[in-house]
C-alpha cells in the first residue's frame, strides 16, 4: 500500500463526497418545497436522495487512506451500482423531453418555482413554468452519474491493492519457510544449497558406505590357502600354491 494509493484513496473518496452533496442538497430542496405544497413525493427522488445520504456517510469514513479502507471495494461495487440505479430512475422521470417533458414543468419546475403559492397545479402551464430551474435538474442527474463512477474508481484501486498485498505477503511466507528450513539444516550439521544437491549428496555418502562396508567384508574373509607341498600360504582365496601349483581346498580364517 504505497503513497500514491492513499493519495488516490483520498481523491476519490473526496469526489464521492462532493457528488453525493450536491444531489442531496439539489433533491432535498425540492422535496422541501413539495413538502411544503403537502404534495405527494416521488418515490424515484426520494431514493436518489437516500442514497446520496448513504454515500455521504460512507465516503467520510472511507475517506481515512488505511487499510480497511481498501478492503471495502465489495461496499464500493455496490454503491456504484445503487448510484446508476439511482441515475437511470432520475433519467427516466423526464424521458426523452428533458426540460420539456411534462413531469418536469407540472412538477421539478412547479415546486421550485414555487407556483404551489399563487397557482394550483391543475391551472399552471408549461409556458408559466418555463424551464428556469433546468440547471439545478441537470446538474442532480449528471453528478449521480459522476459519483458512480468514483465509487466504481475505488473499487478497482481496493482490488488492485489487496491483490497485491496478498501477492506480498504469499512471497514473504514463501521465503520465510526457506530461510527456517536452511536455519534447520545448518542445526543438524547439512547446509545444502539446493534439496536436489541434498538428496544428491546423501545418495552419494550412502553408496560411499556401502562400498567401504563390502570392502571390509572382503578382508575379513579373506581365505588362507596352504600348500603341503611346498609349505606356502597364499592368501586372497587363491586355490593354487604359487610354488607347486597344486590344487588345494581353501580353509578359511578370519584376519
Amino acid at each position: 500500500m504505497g503513497e500514491a494509493s492513499k493519495i488516490v484513496s483520498v481523491l476519490f473518496r473526496f469526489m464521492q463526497l462532493v457528488s453525493a452533496s450536491i444531489v442531496a442538497g439539489i433533491l432535498g430542496t425540492y422535496l422541501h418545497y413539495v413538502s411544503q405544497a403537502h404534495a405527494h413525493k416521488s418515490g424515484r427522488v426520494v431514493y436518489a436522495i437516500s442514497i446520496a445520504g448513504i454515500a455521504i456517510f460512507f465516503s467520510l469514513v472511507l475517506m481515512a487512506p488505511l487499510r480497511y479502507s481498501f478492503f471495502a471495494f465489495p461496499f464500493d461495487f455496490a454503491m456504484f451500482v445503487l448510484w446508476i440505479v439511482a441515475f437511470g430512475l432520475l433519467v427516466n422521470l423526464v424521458g426523452t423531453g428533458g426540460c420539456h417533458s411534462n413531469w418536469y414543468w407540472s412538477n421539478w419546475g412547479y415546486y421550485w418555482g414555487r407556483w404551489y403559492r399563487t397557482v394550483p397545479v391543475s391551472a399552471v402551464t408549461q409556458v408559466q413554468v418555463g424551464t428556469g430551474a433546468c440547471g439545478r435538474w441537470r446538474a442532480a442527474v449528471a453528478w449521480s452519474f459522476i459519483g458512480a463512477f468514483f465509487w466504481l474508481f475505488s473499487t478497482a484501486l481496493g482490488i488492485y491493492v489487496v491483490t497485491r498485498s496478498w501477492s506480498r505477503n504469499s512471497d514473504g511466507n514463501h521465503t520465510t519457510e526457506v530461510k527456517r528450513r536452511e536455519e534447520s539444516h545448518m542445526a543438524s550439521g547439512v547446509a545444502p544449497n539446493n534439496p536436489h544437491e541434498n538428496i544428491n549428496r546423501t545418495g552419494a555418502v550412502t553408496q560411499d558406505q556401502e562400498s567401504a562396508a563390502g570392502l571390509g567384508t572382503s578382508v575379513q574373509n579373506q581365505q588362507v590357502v596352504s600348500c603341503s607341498q611346498c609349505g606356502t600360504a597364499n592368501r586372497l582365496g587363491s586355490q593354487f600354491c604359487s610354488h607347486c601349483g597344486s590344487q588345494q581346498q581353501p580353509s578359511t580364517s578370519m584376519v
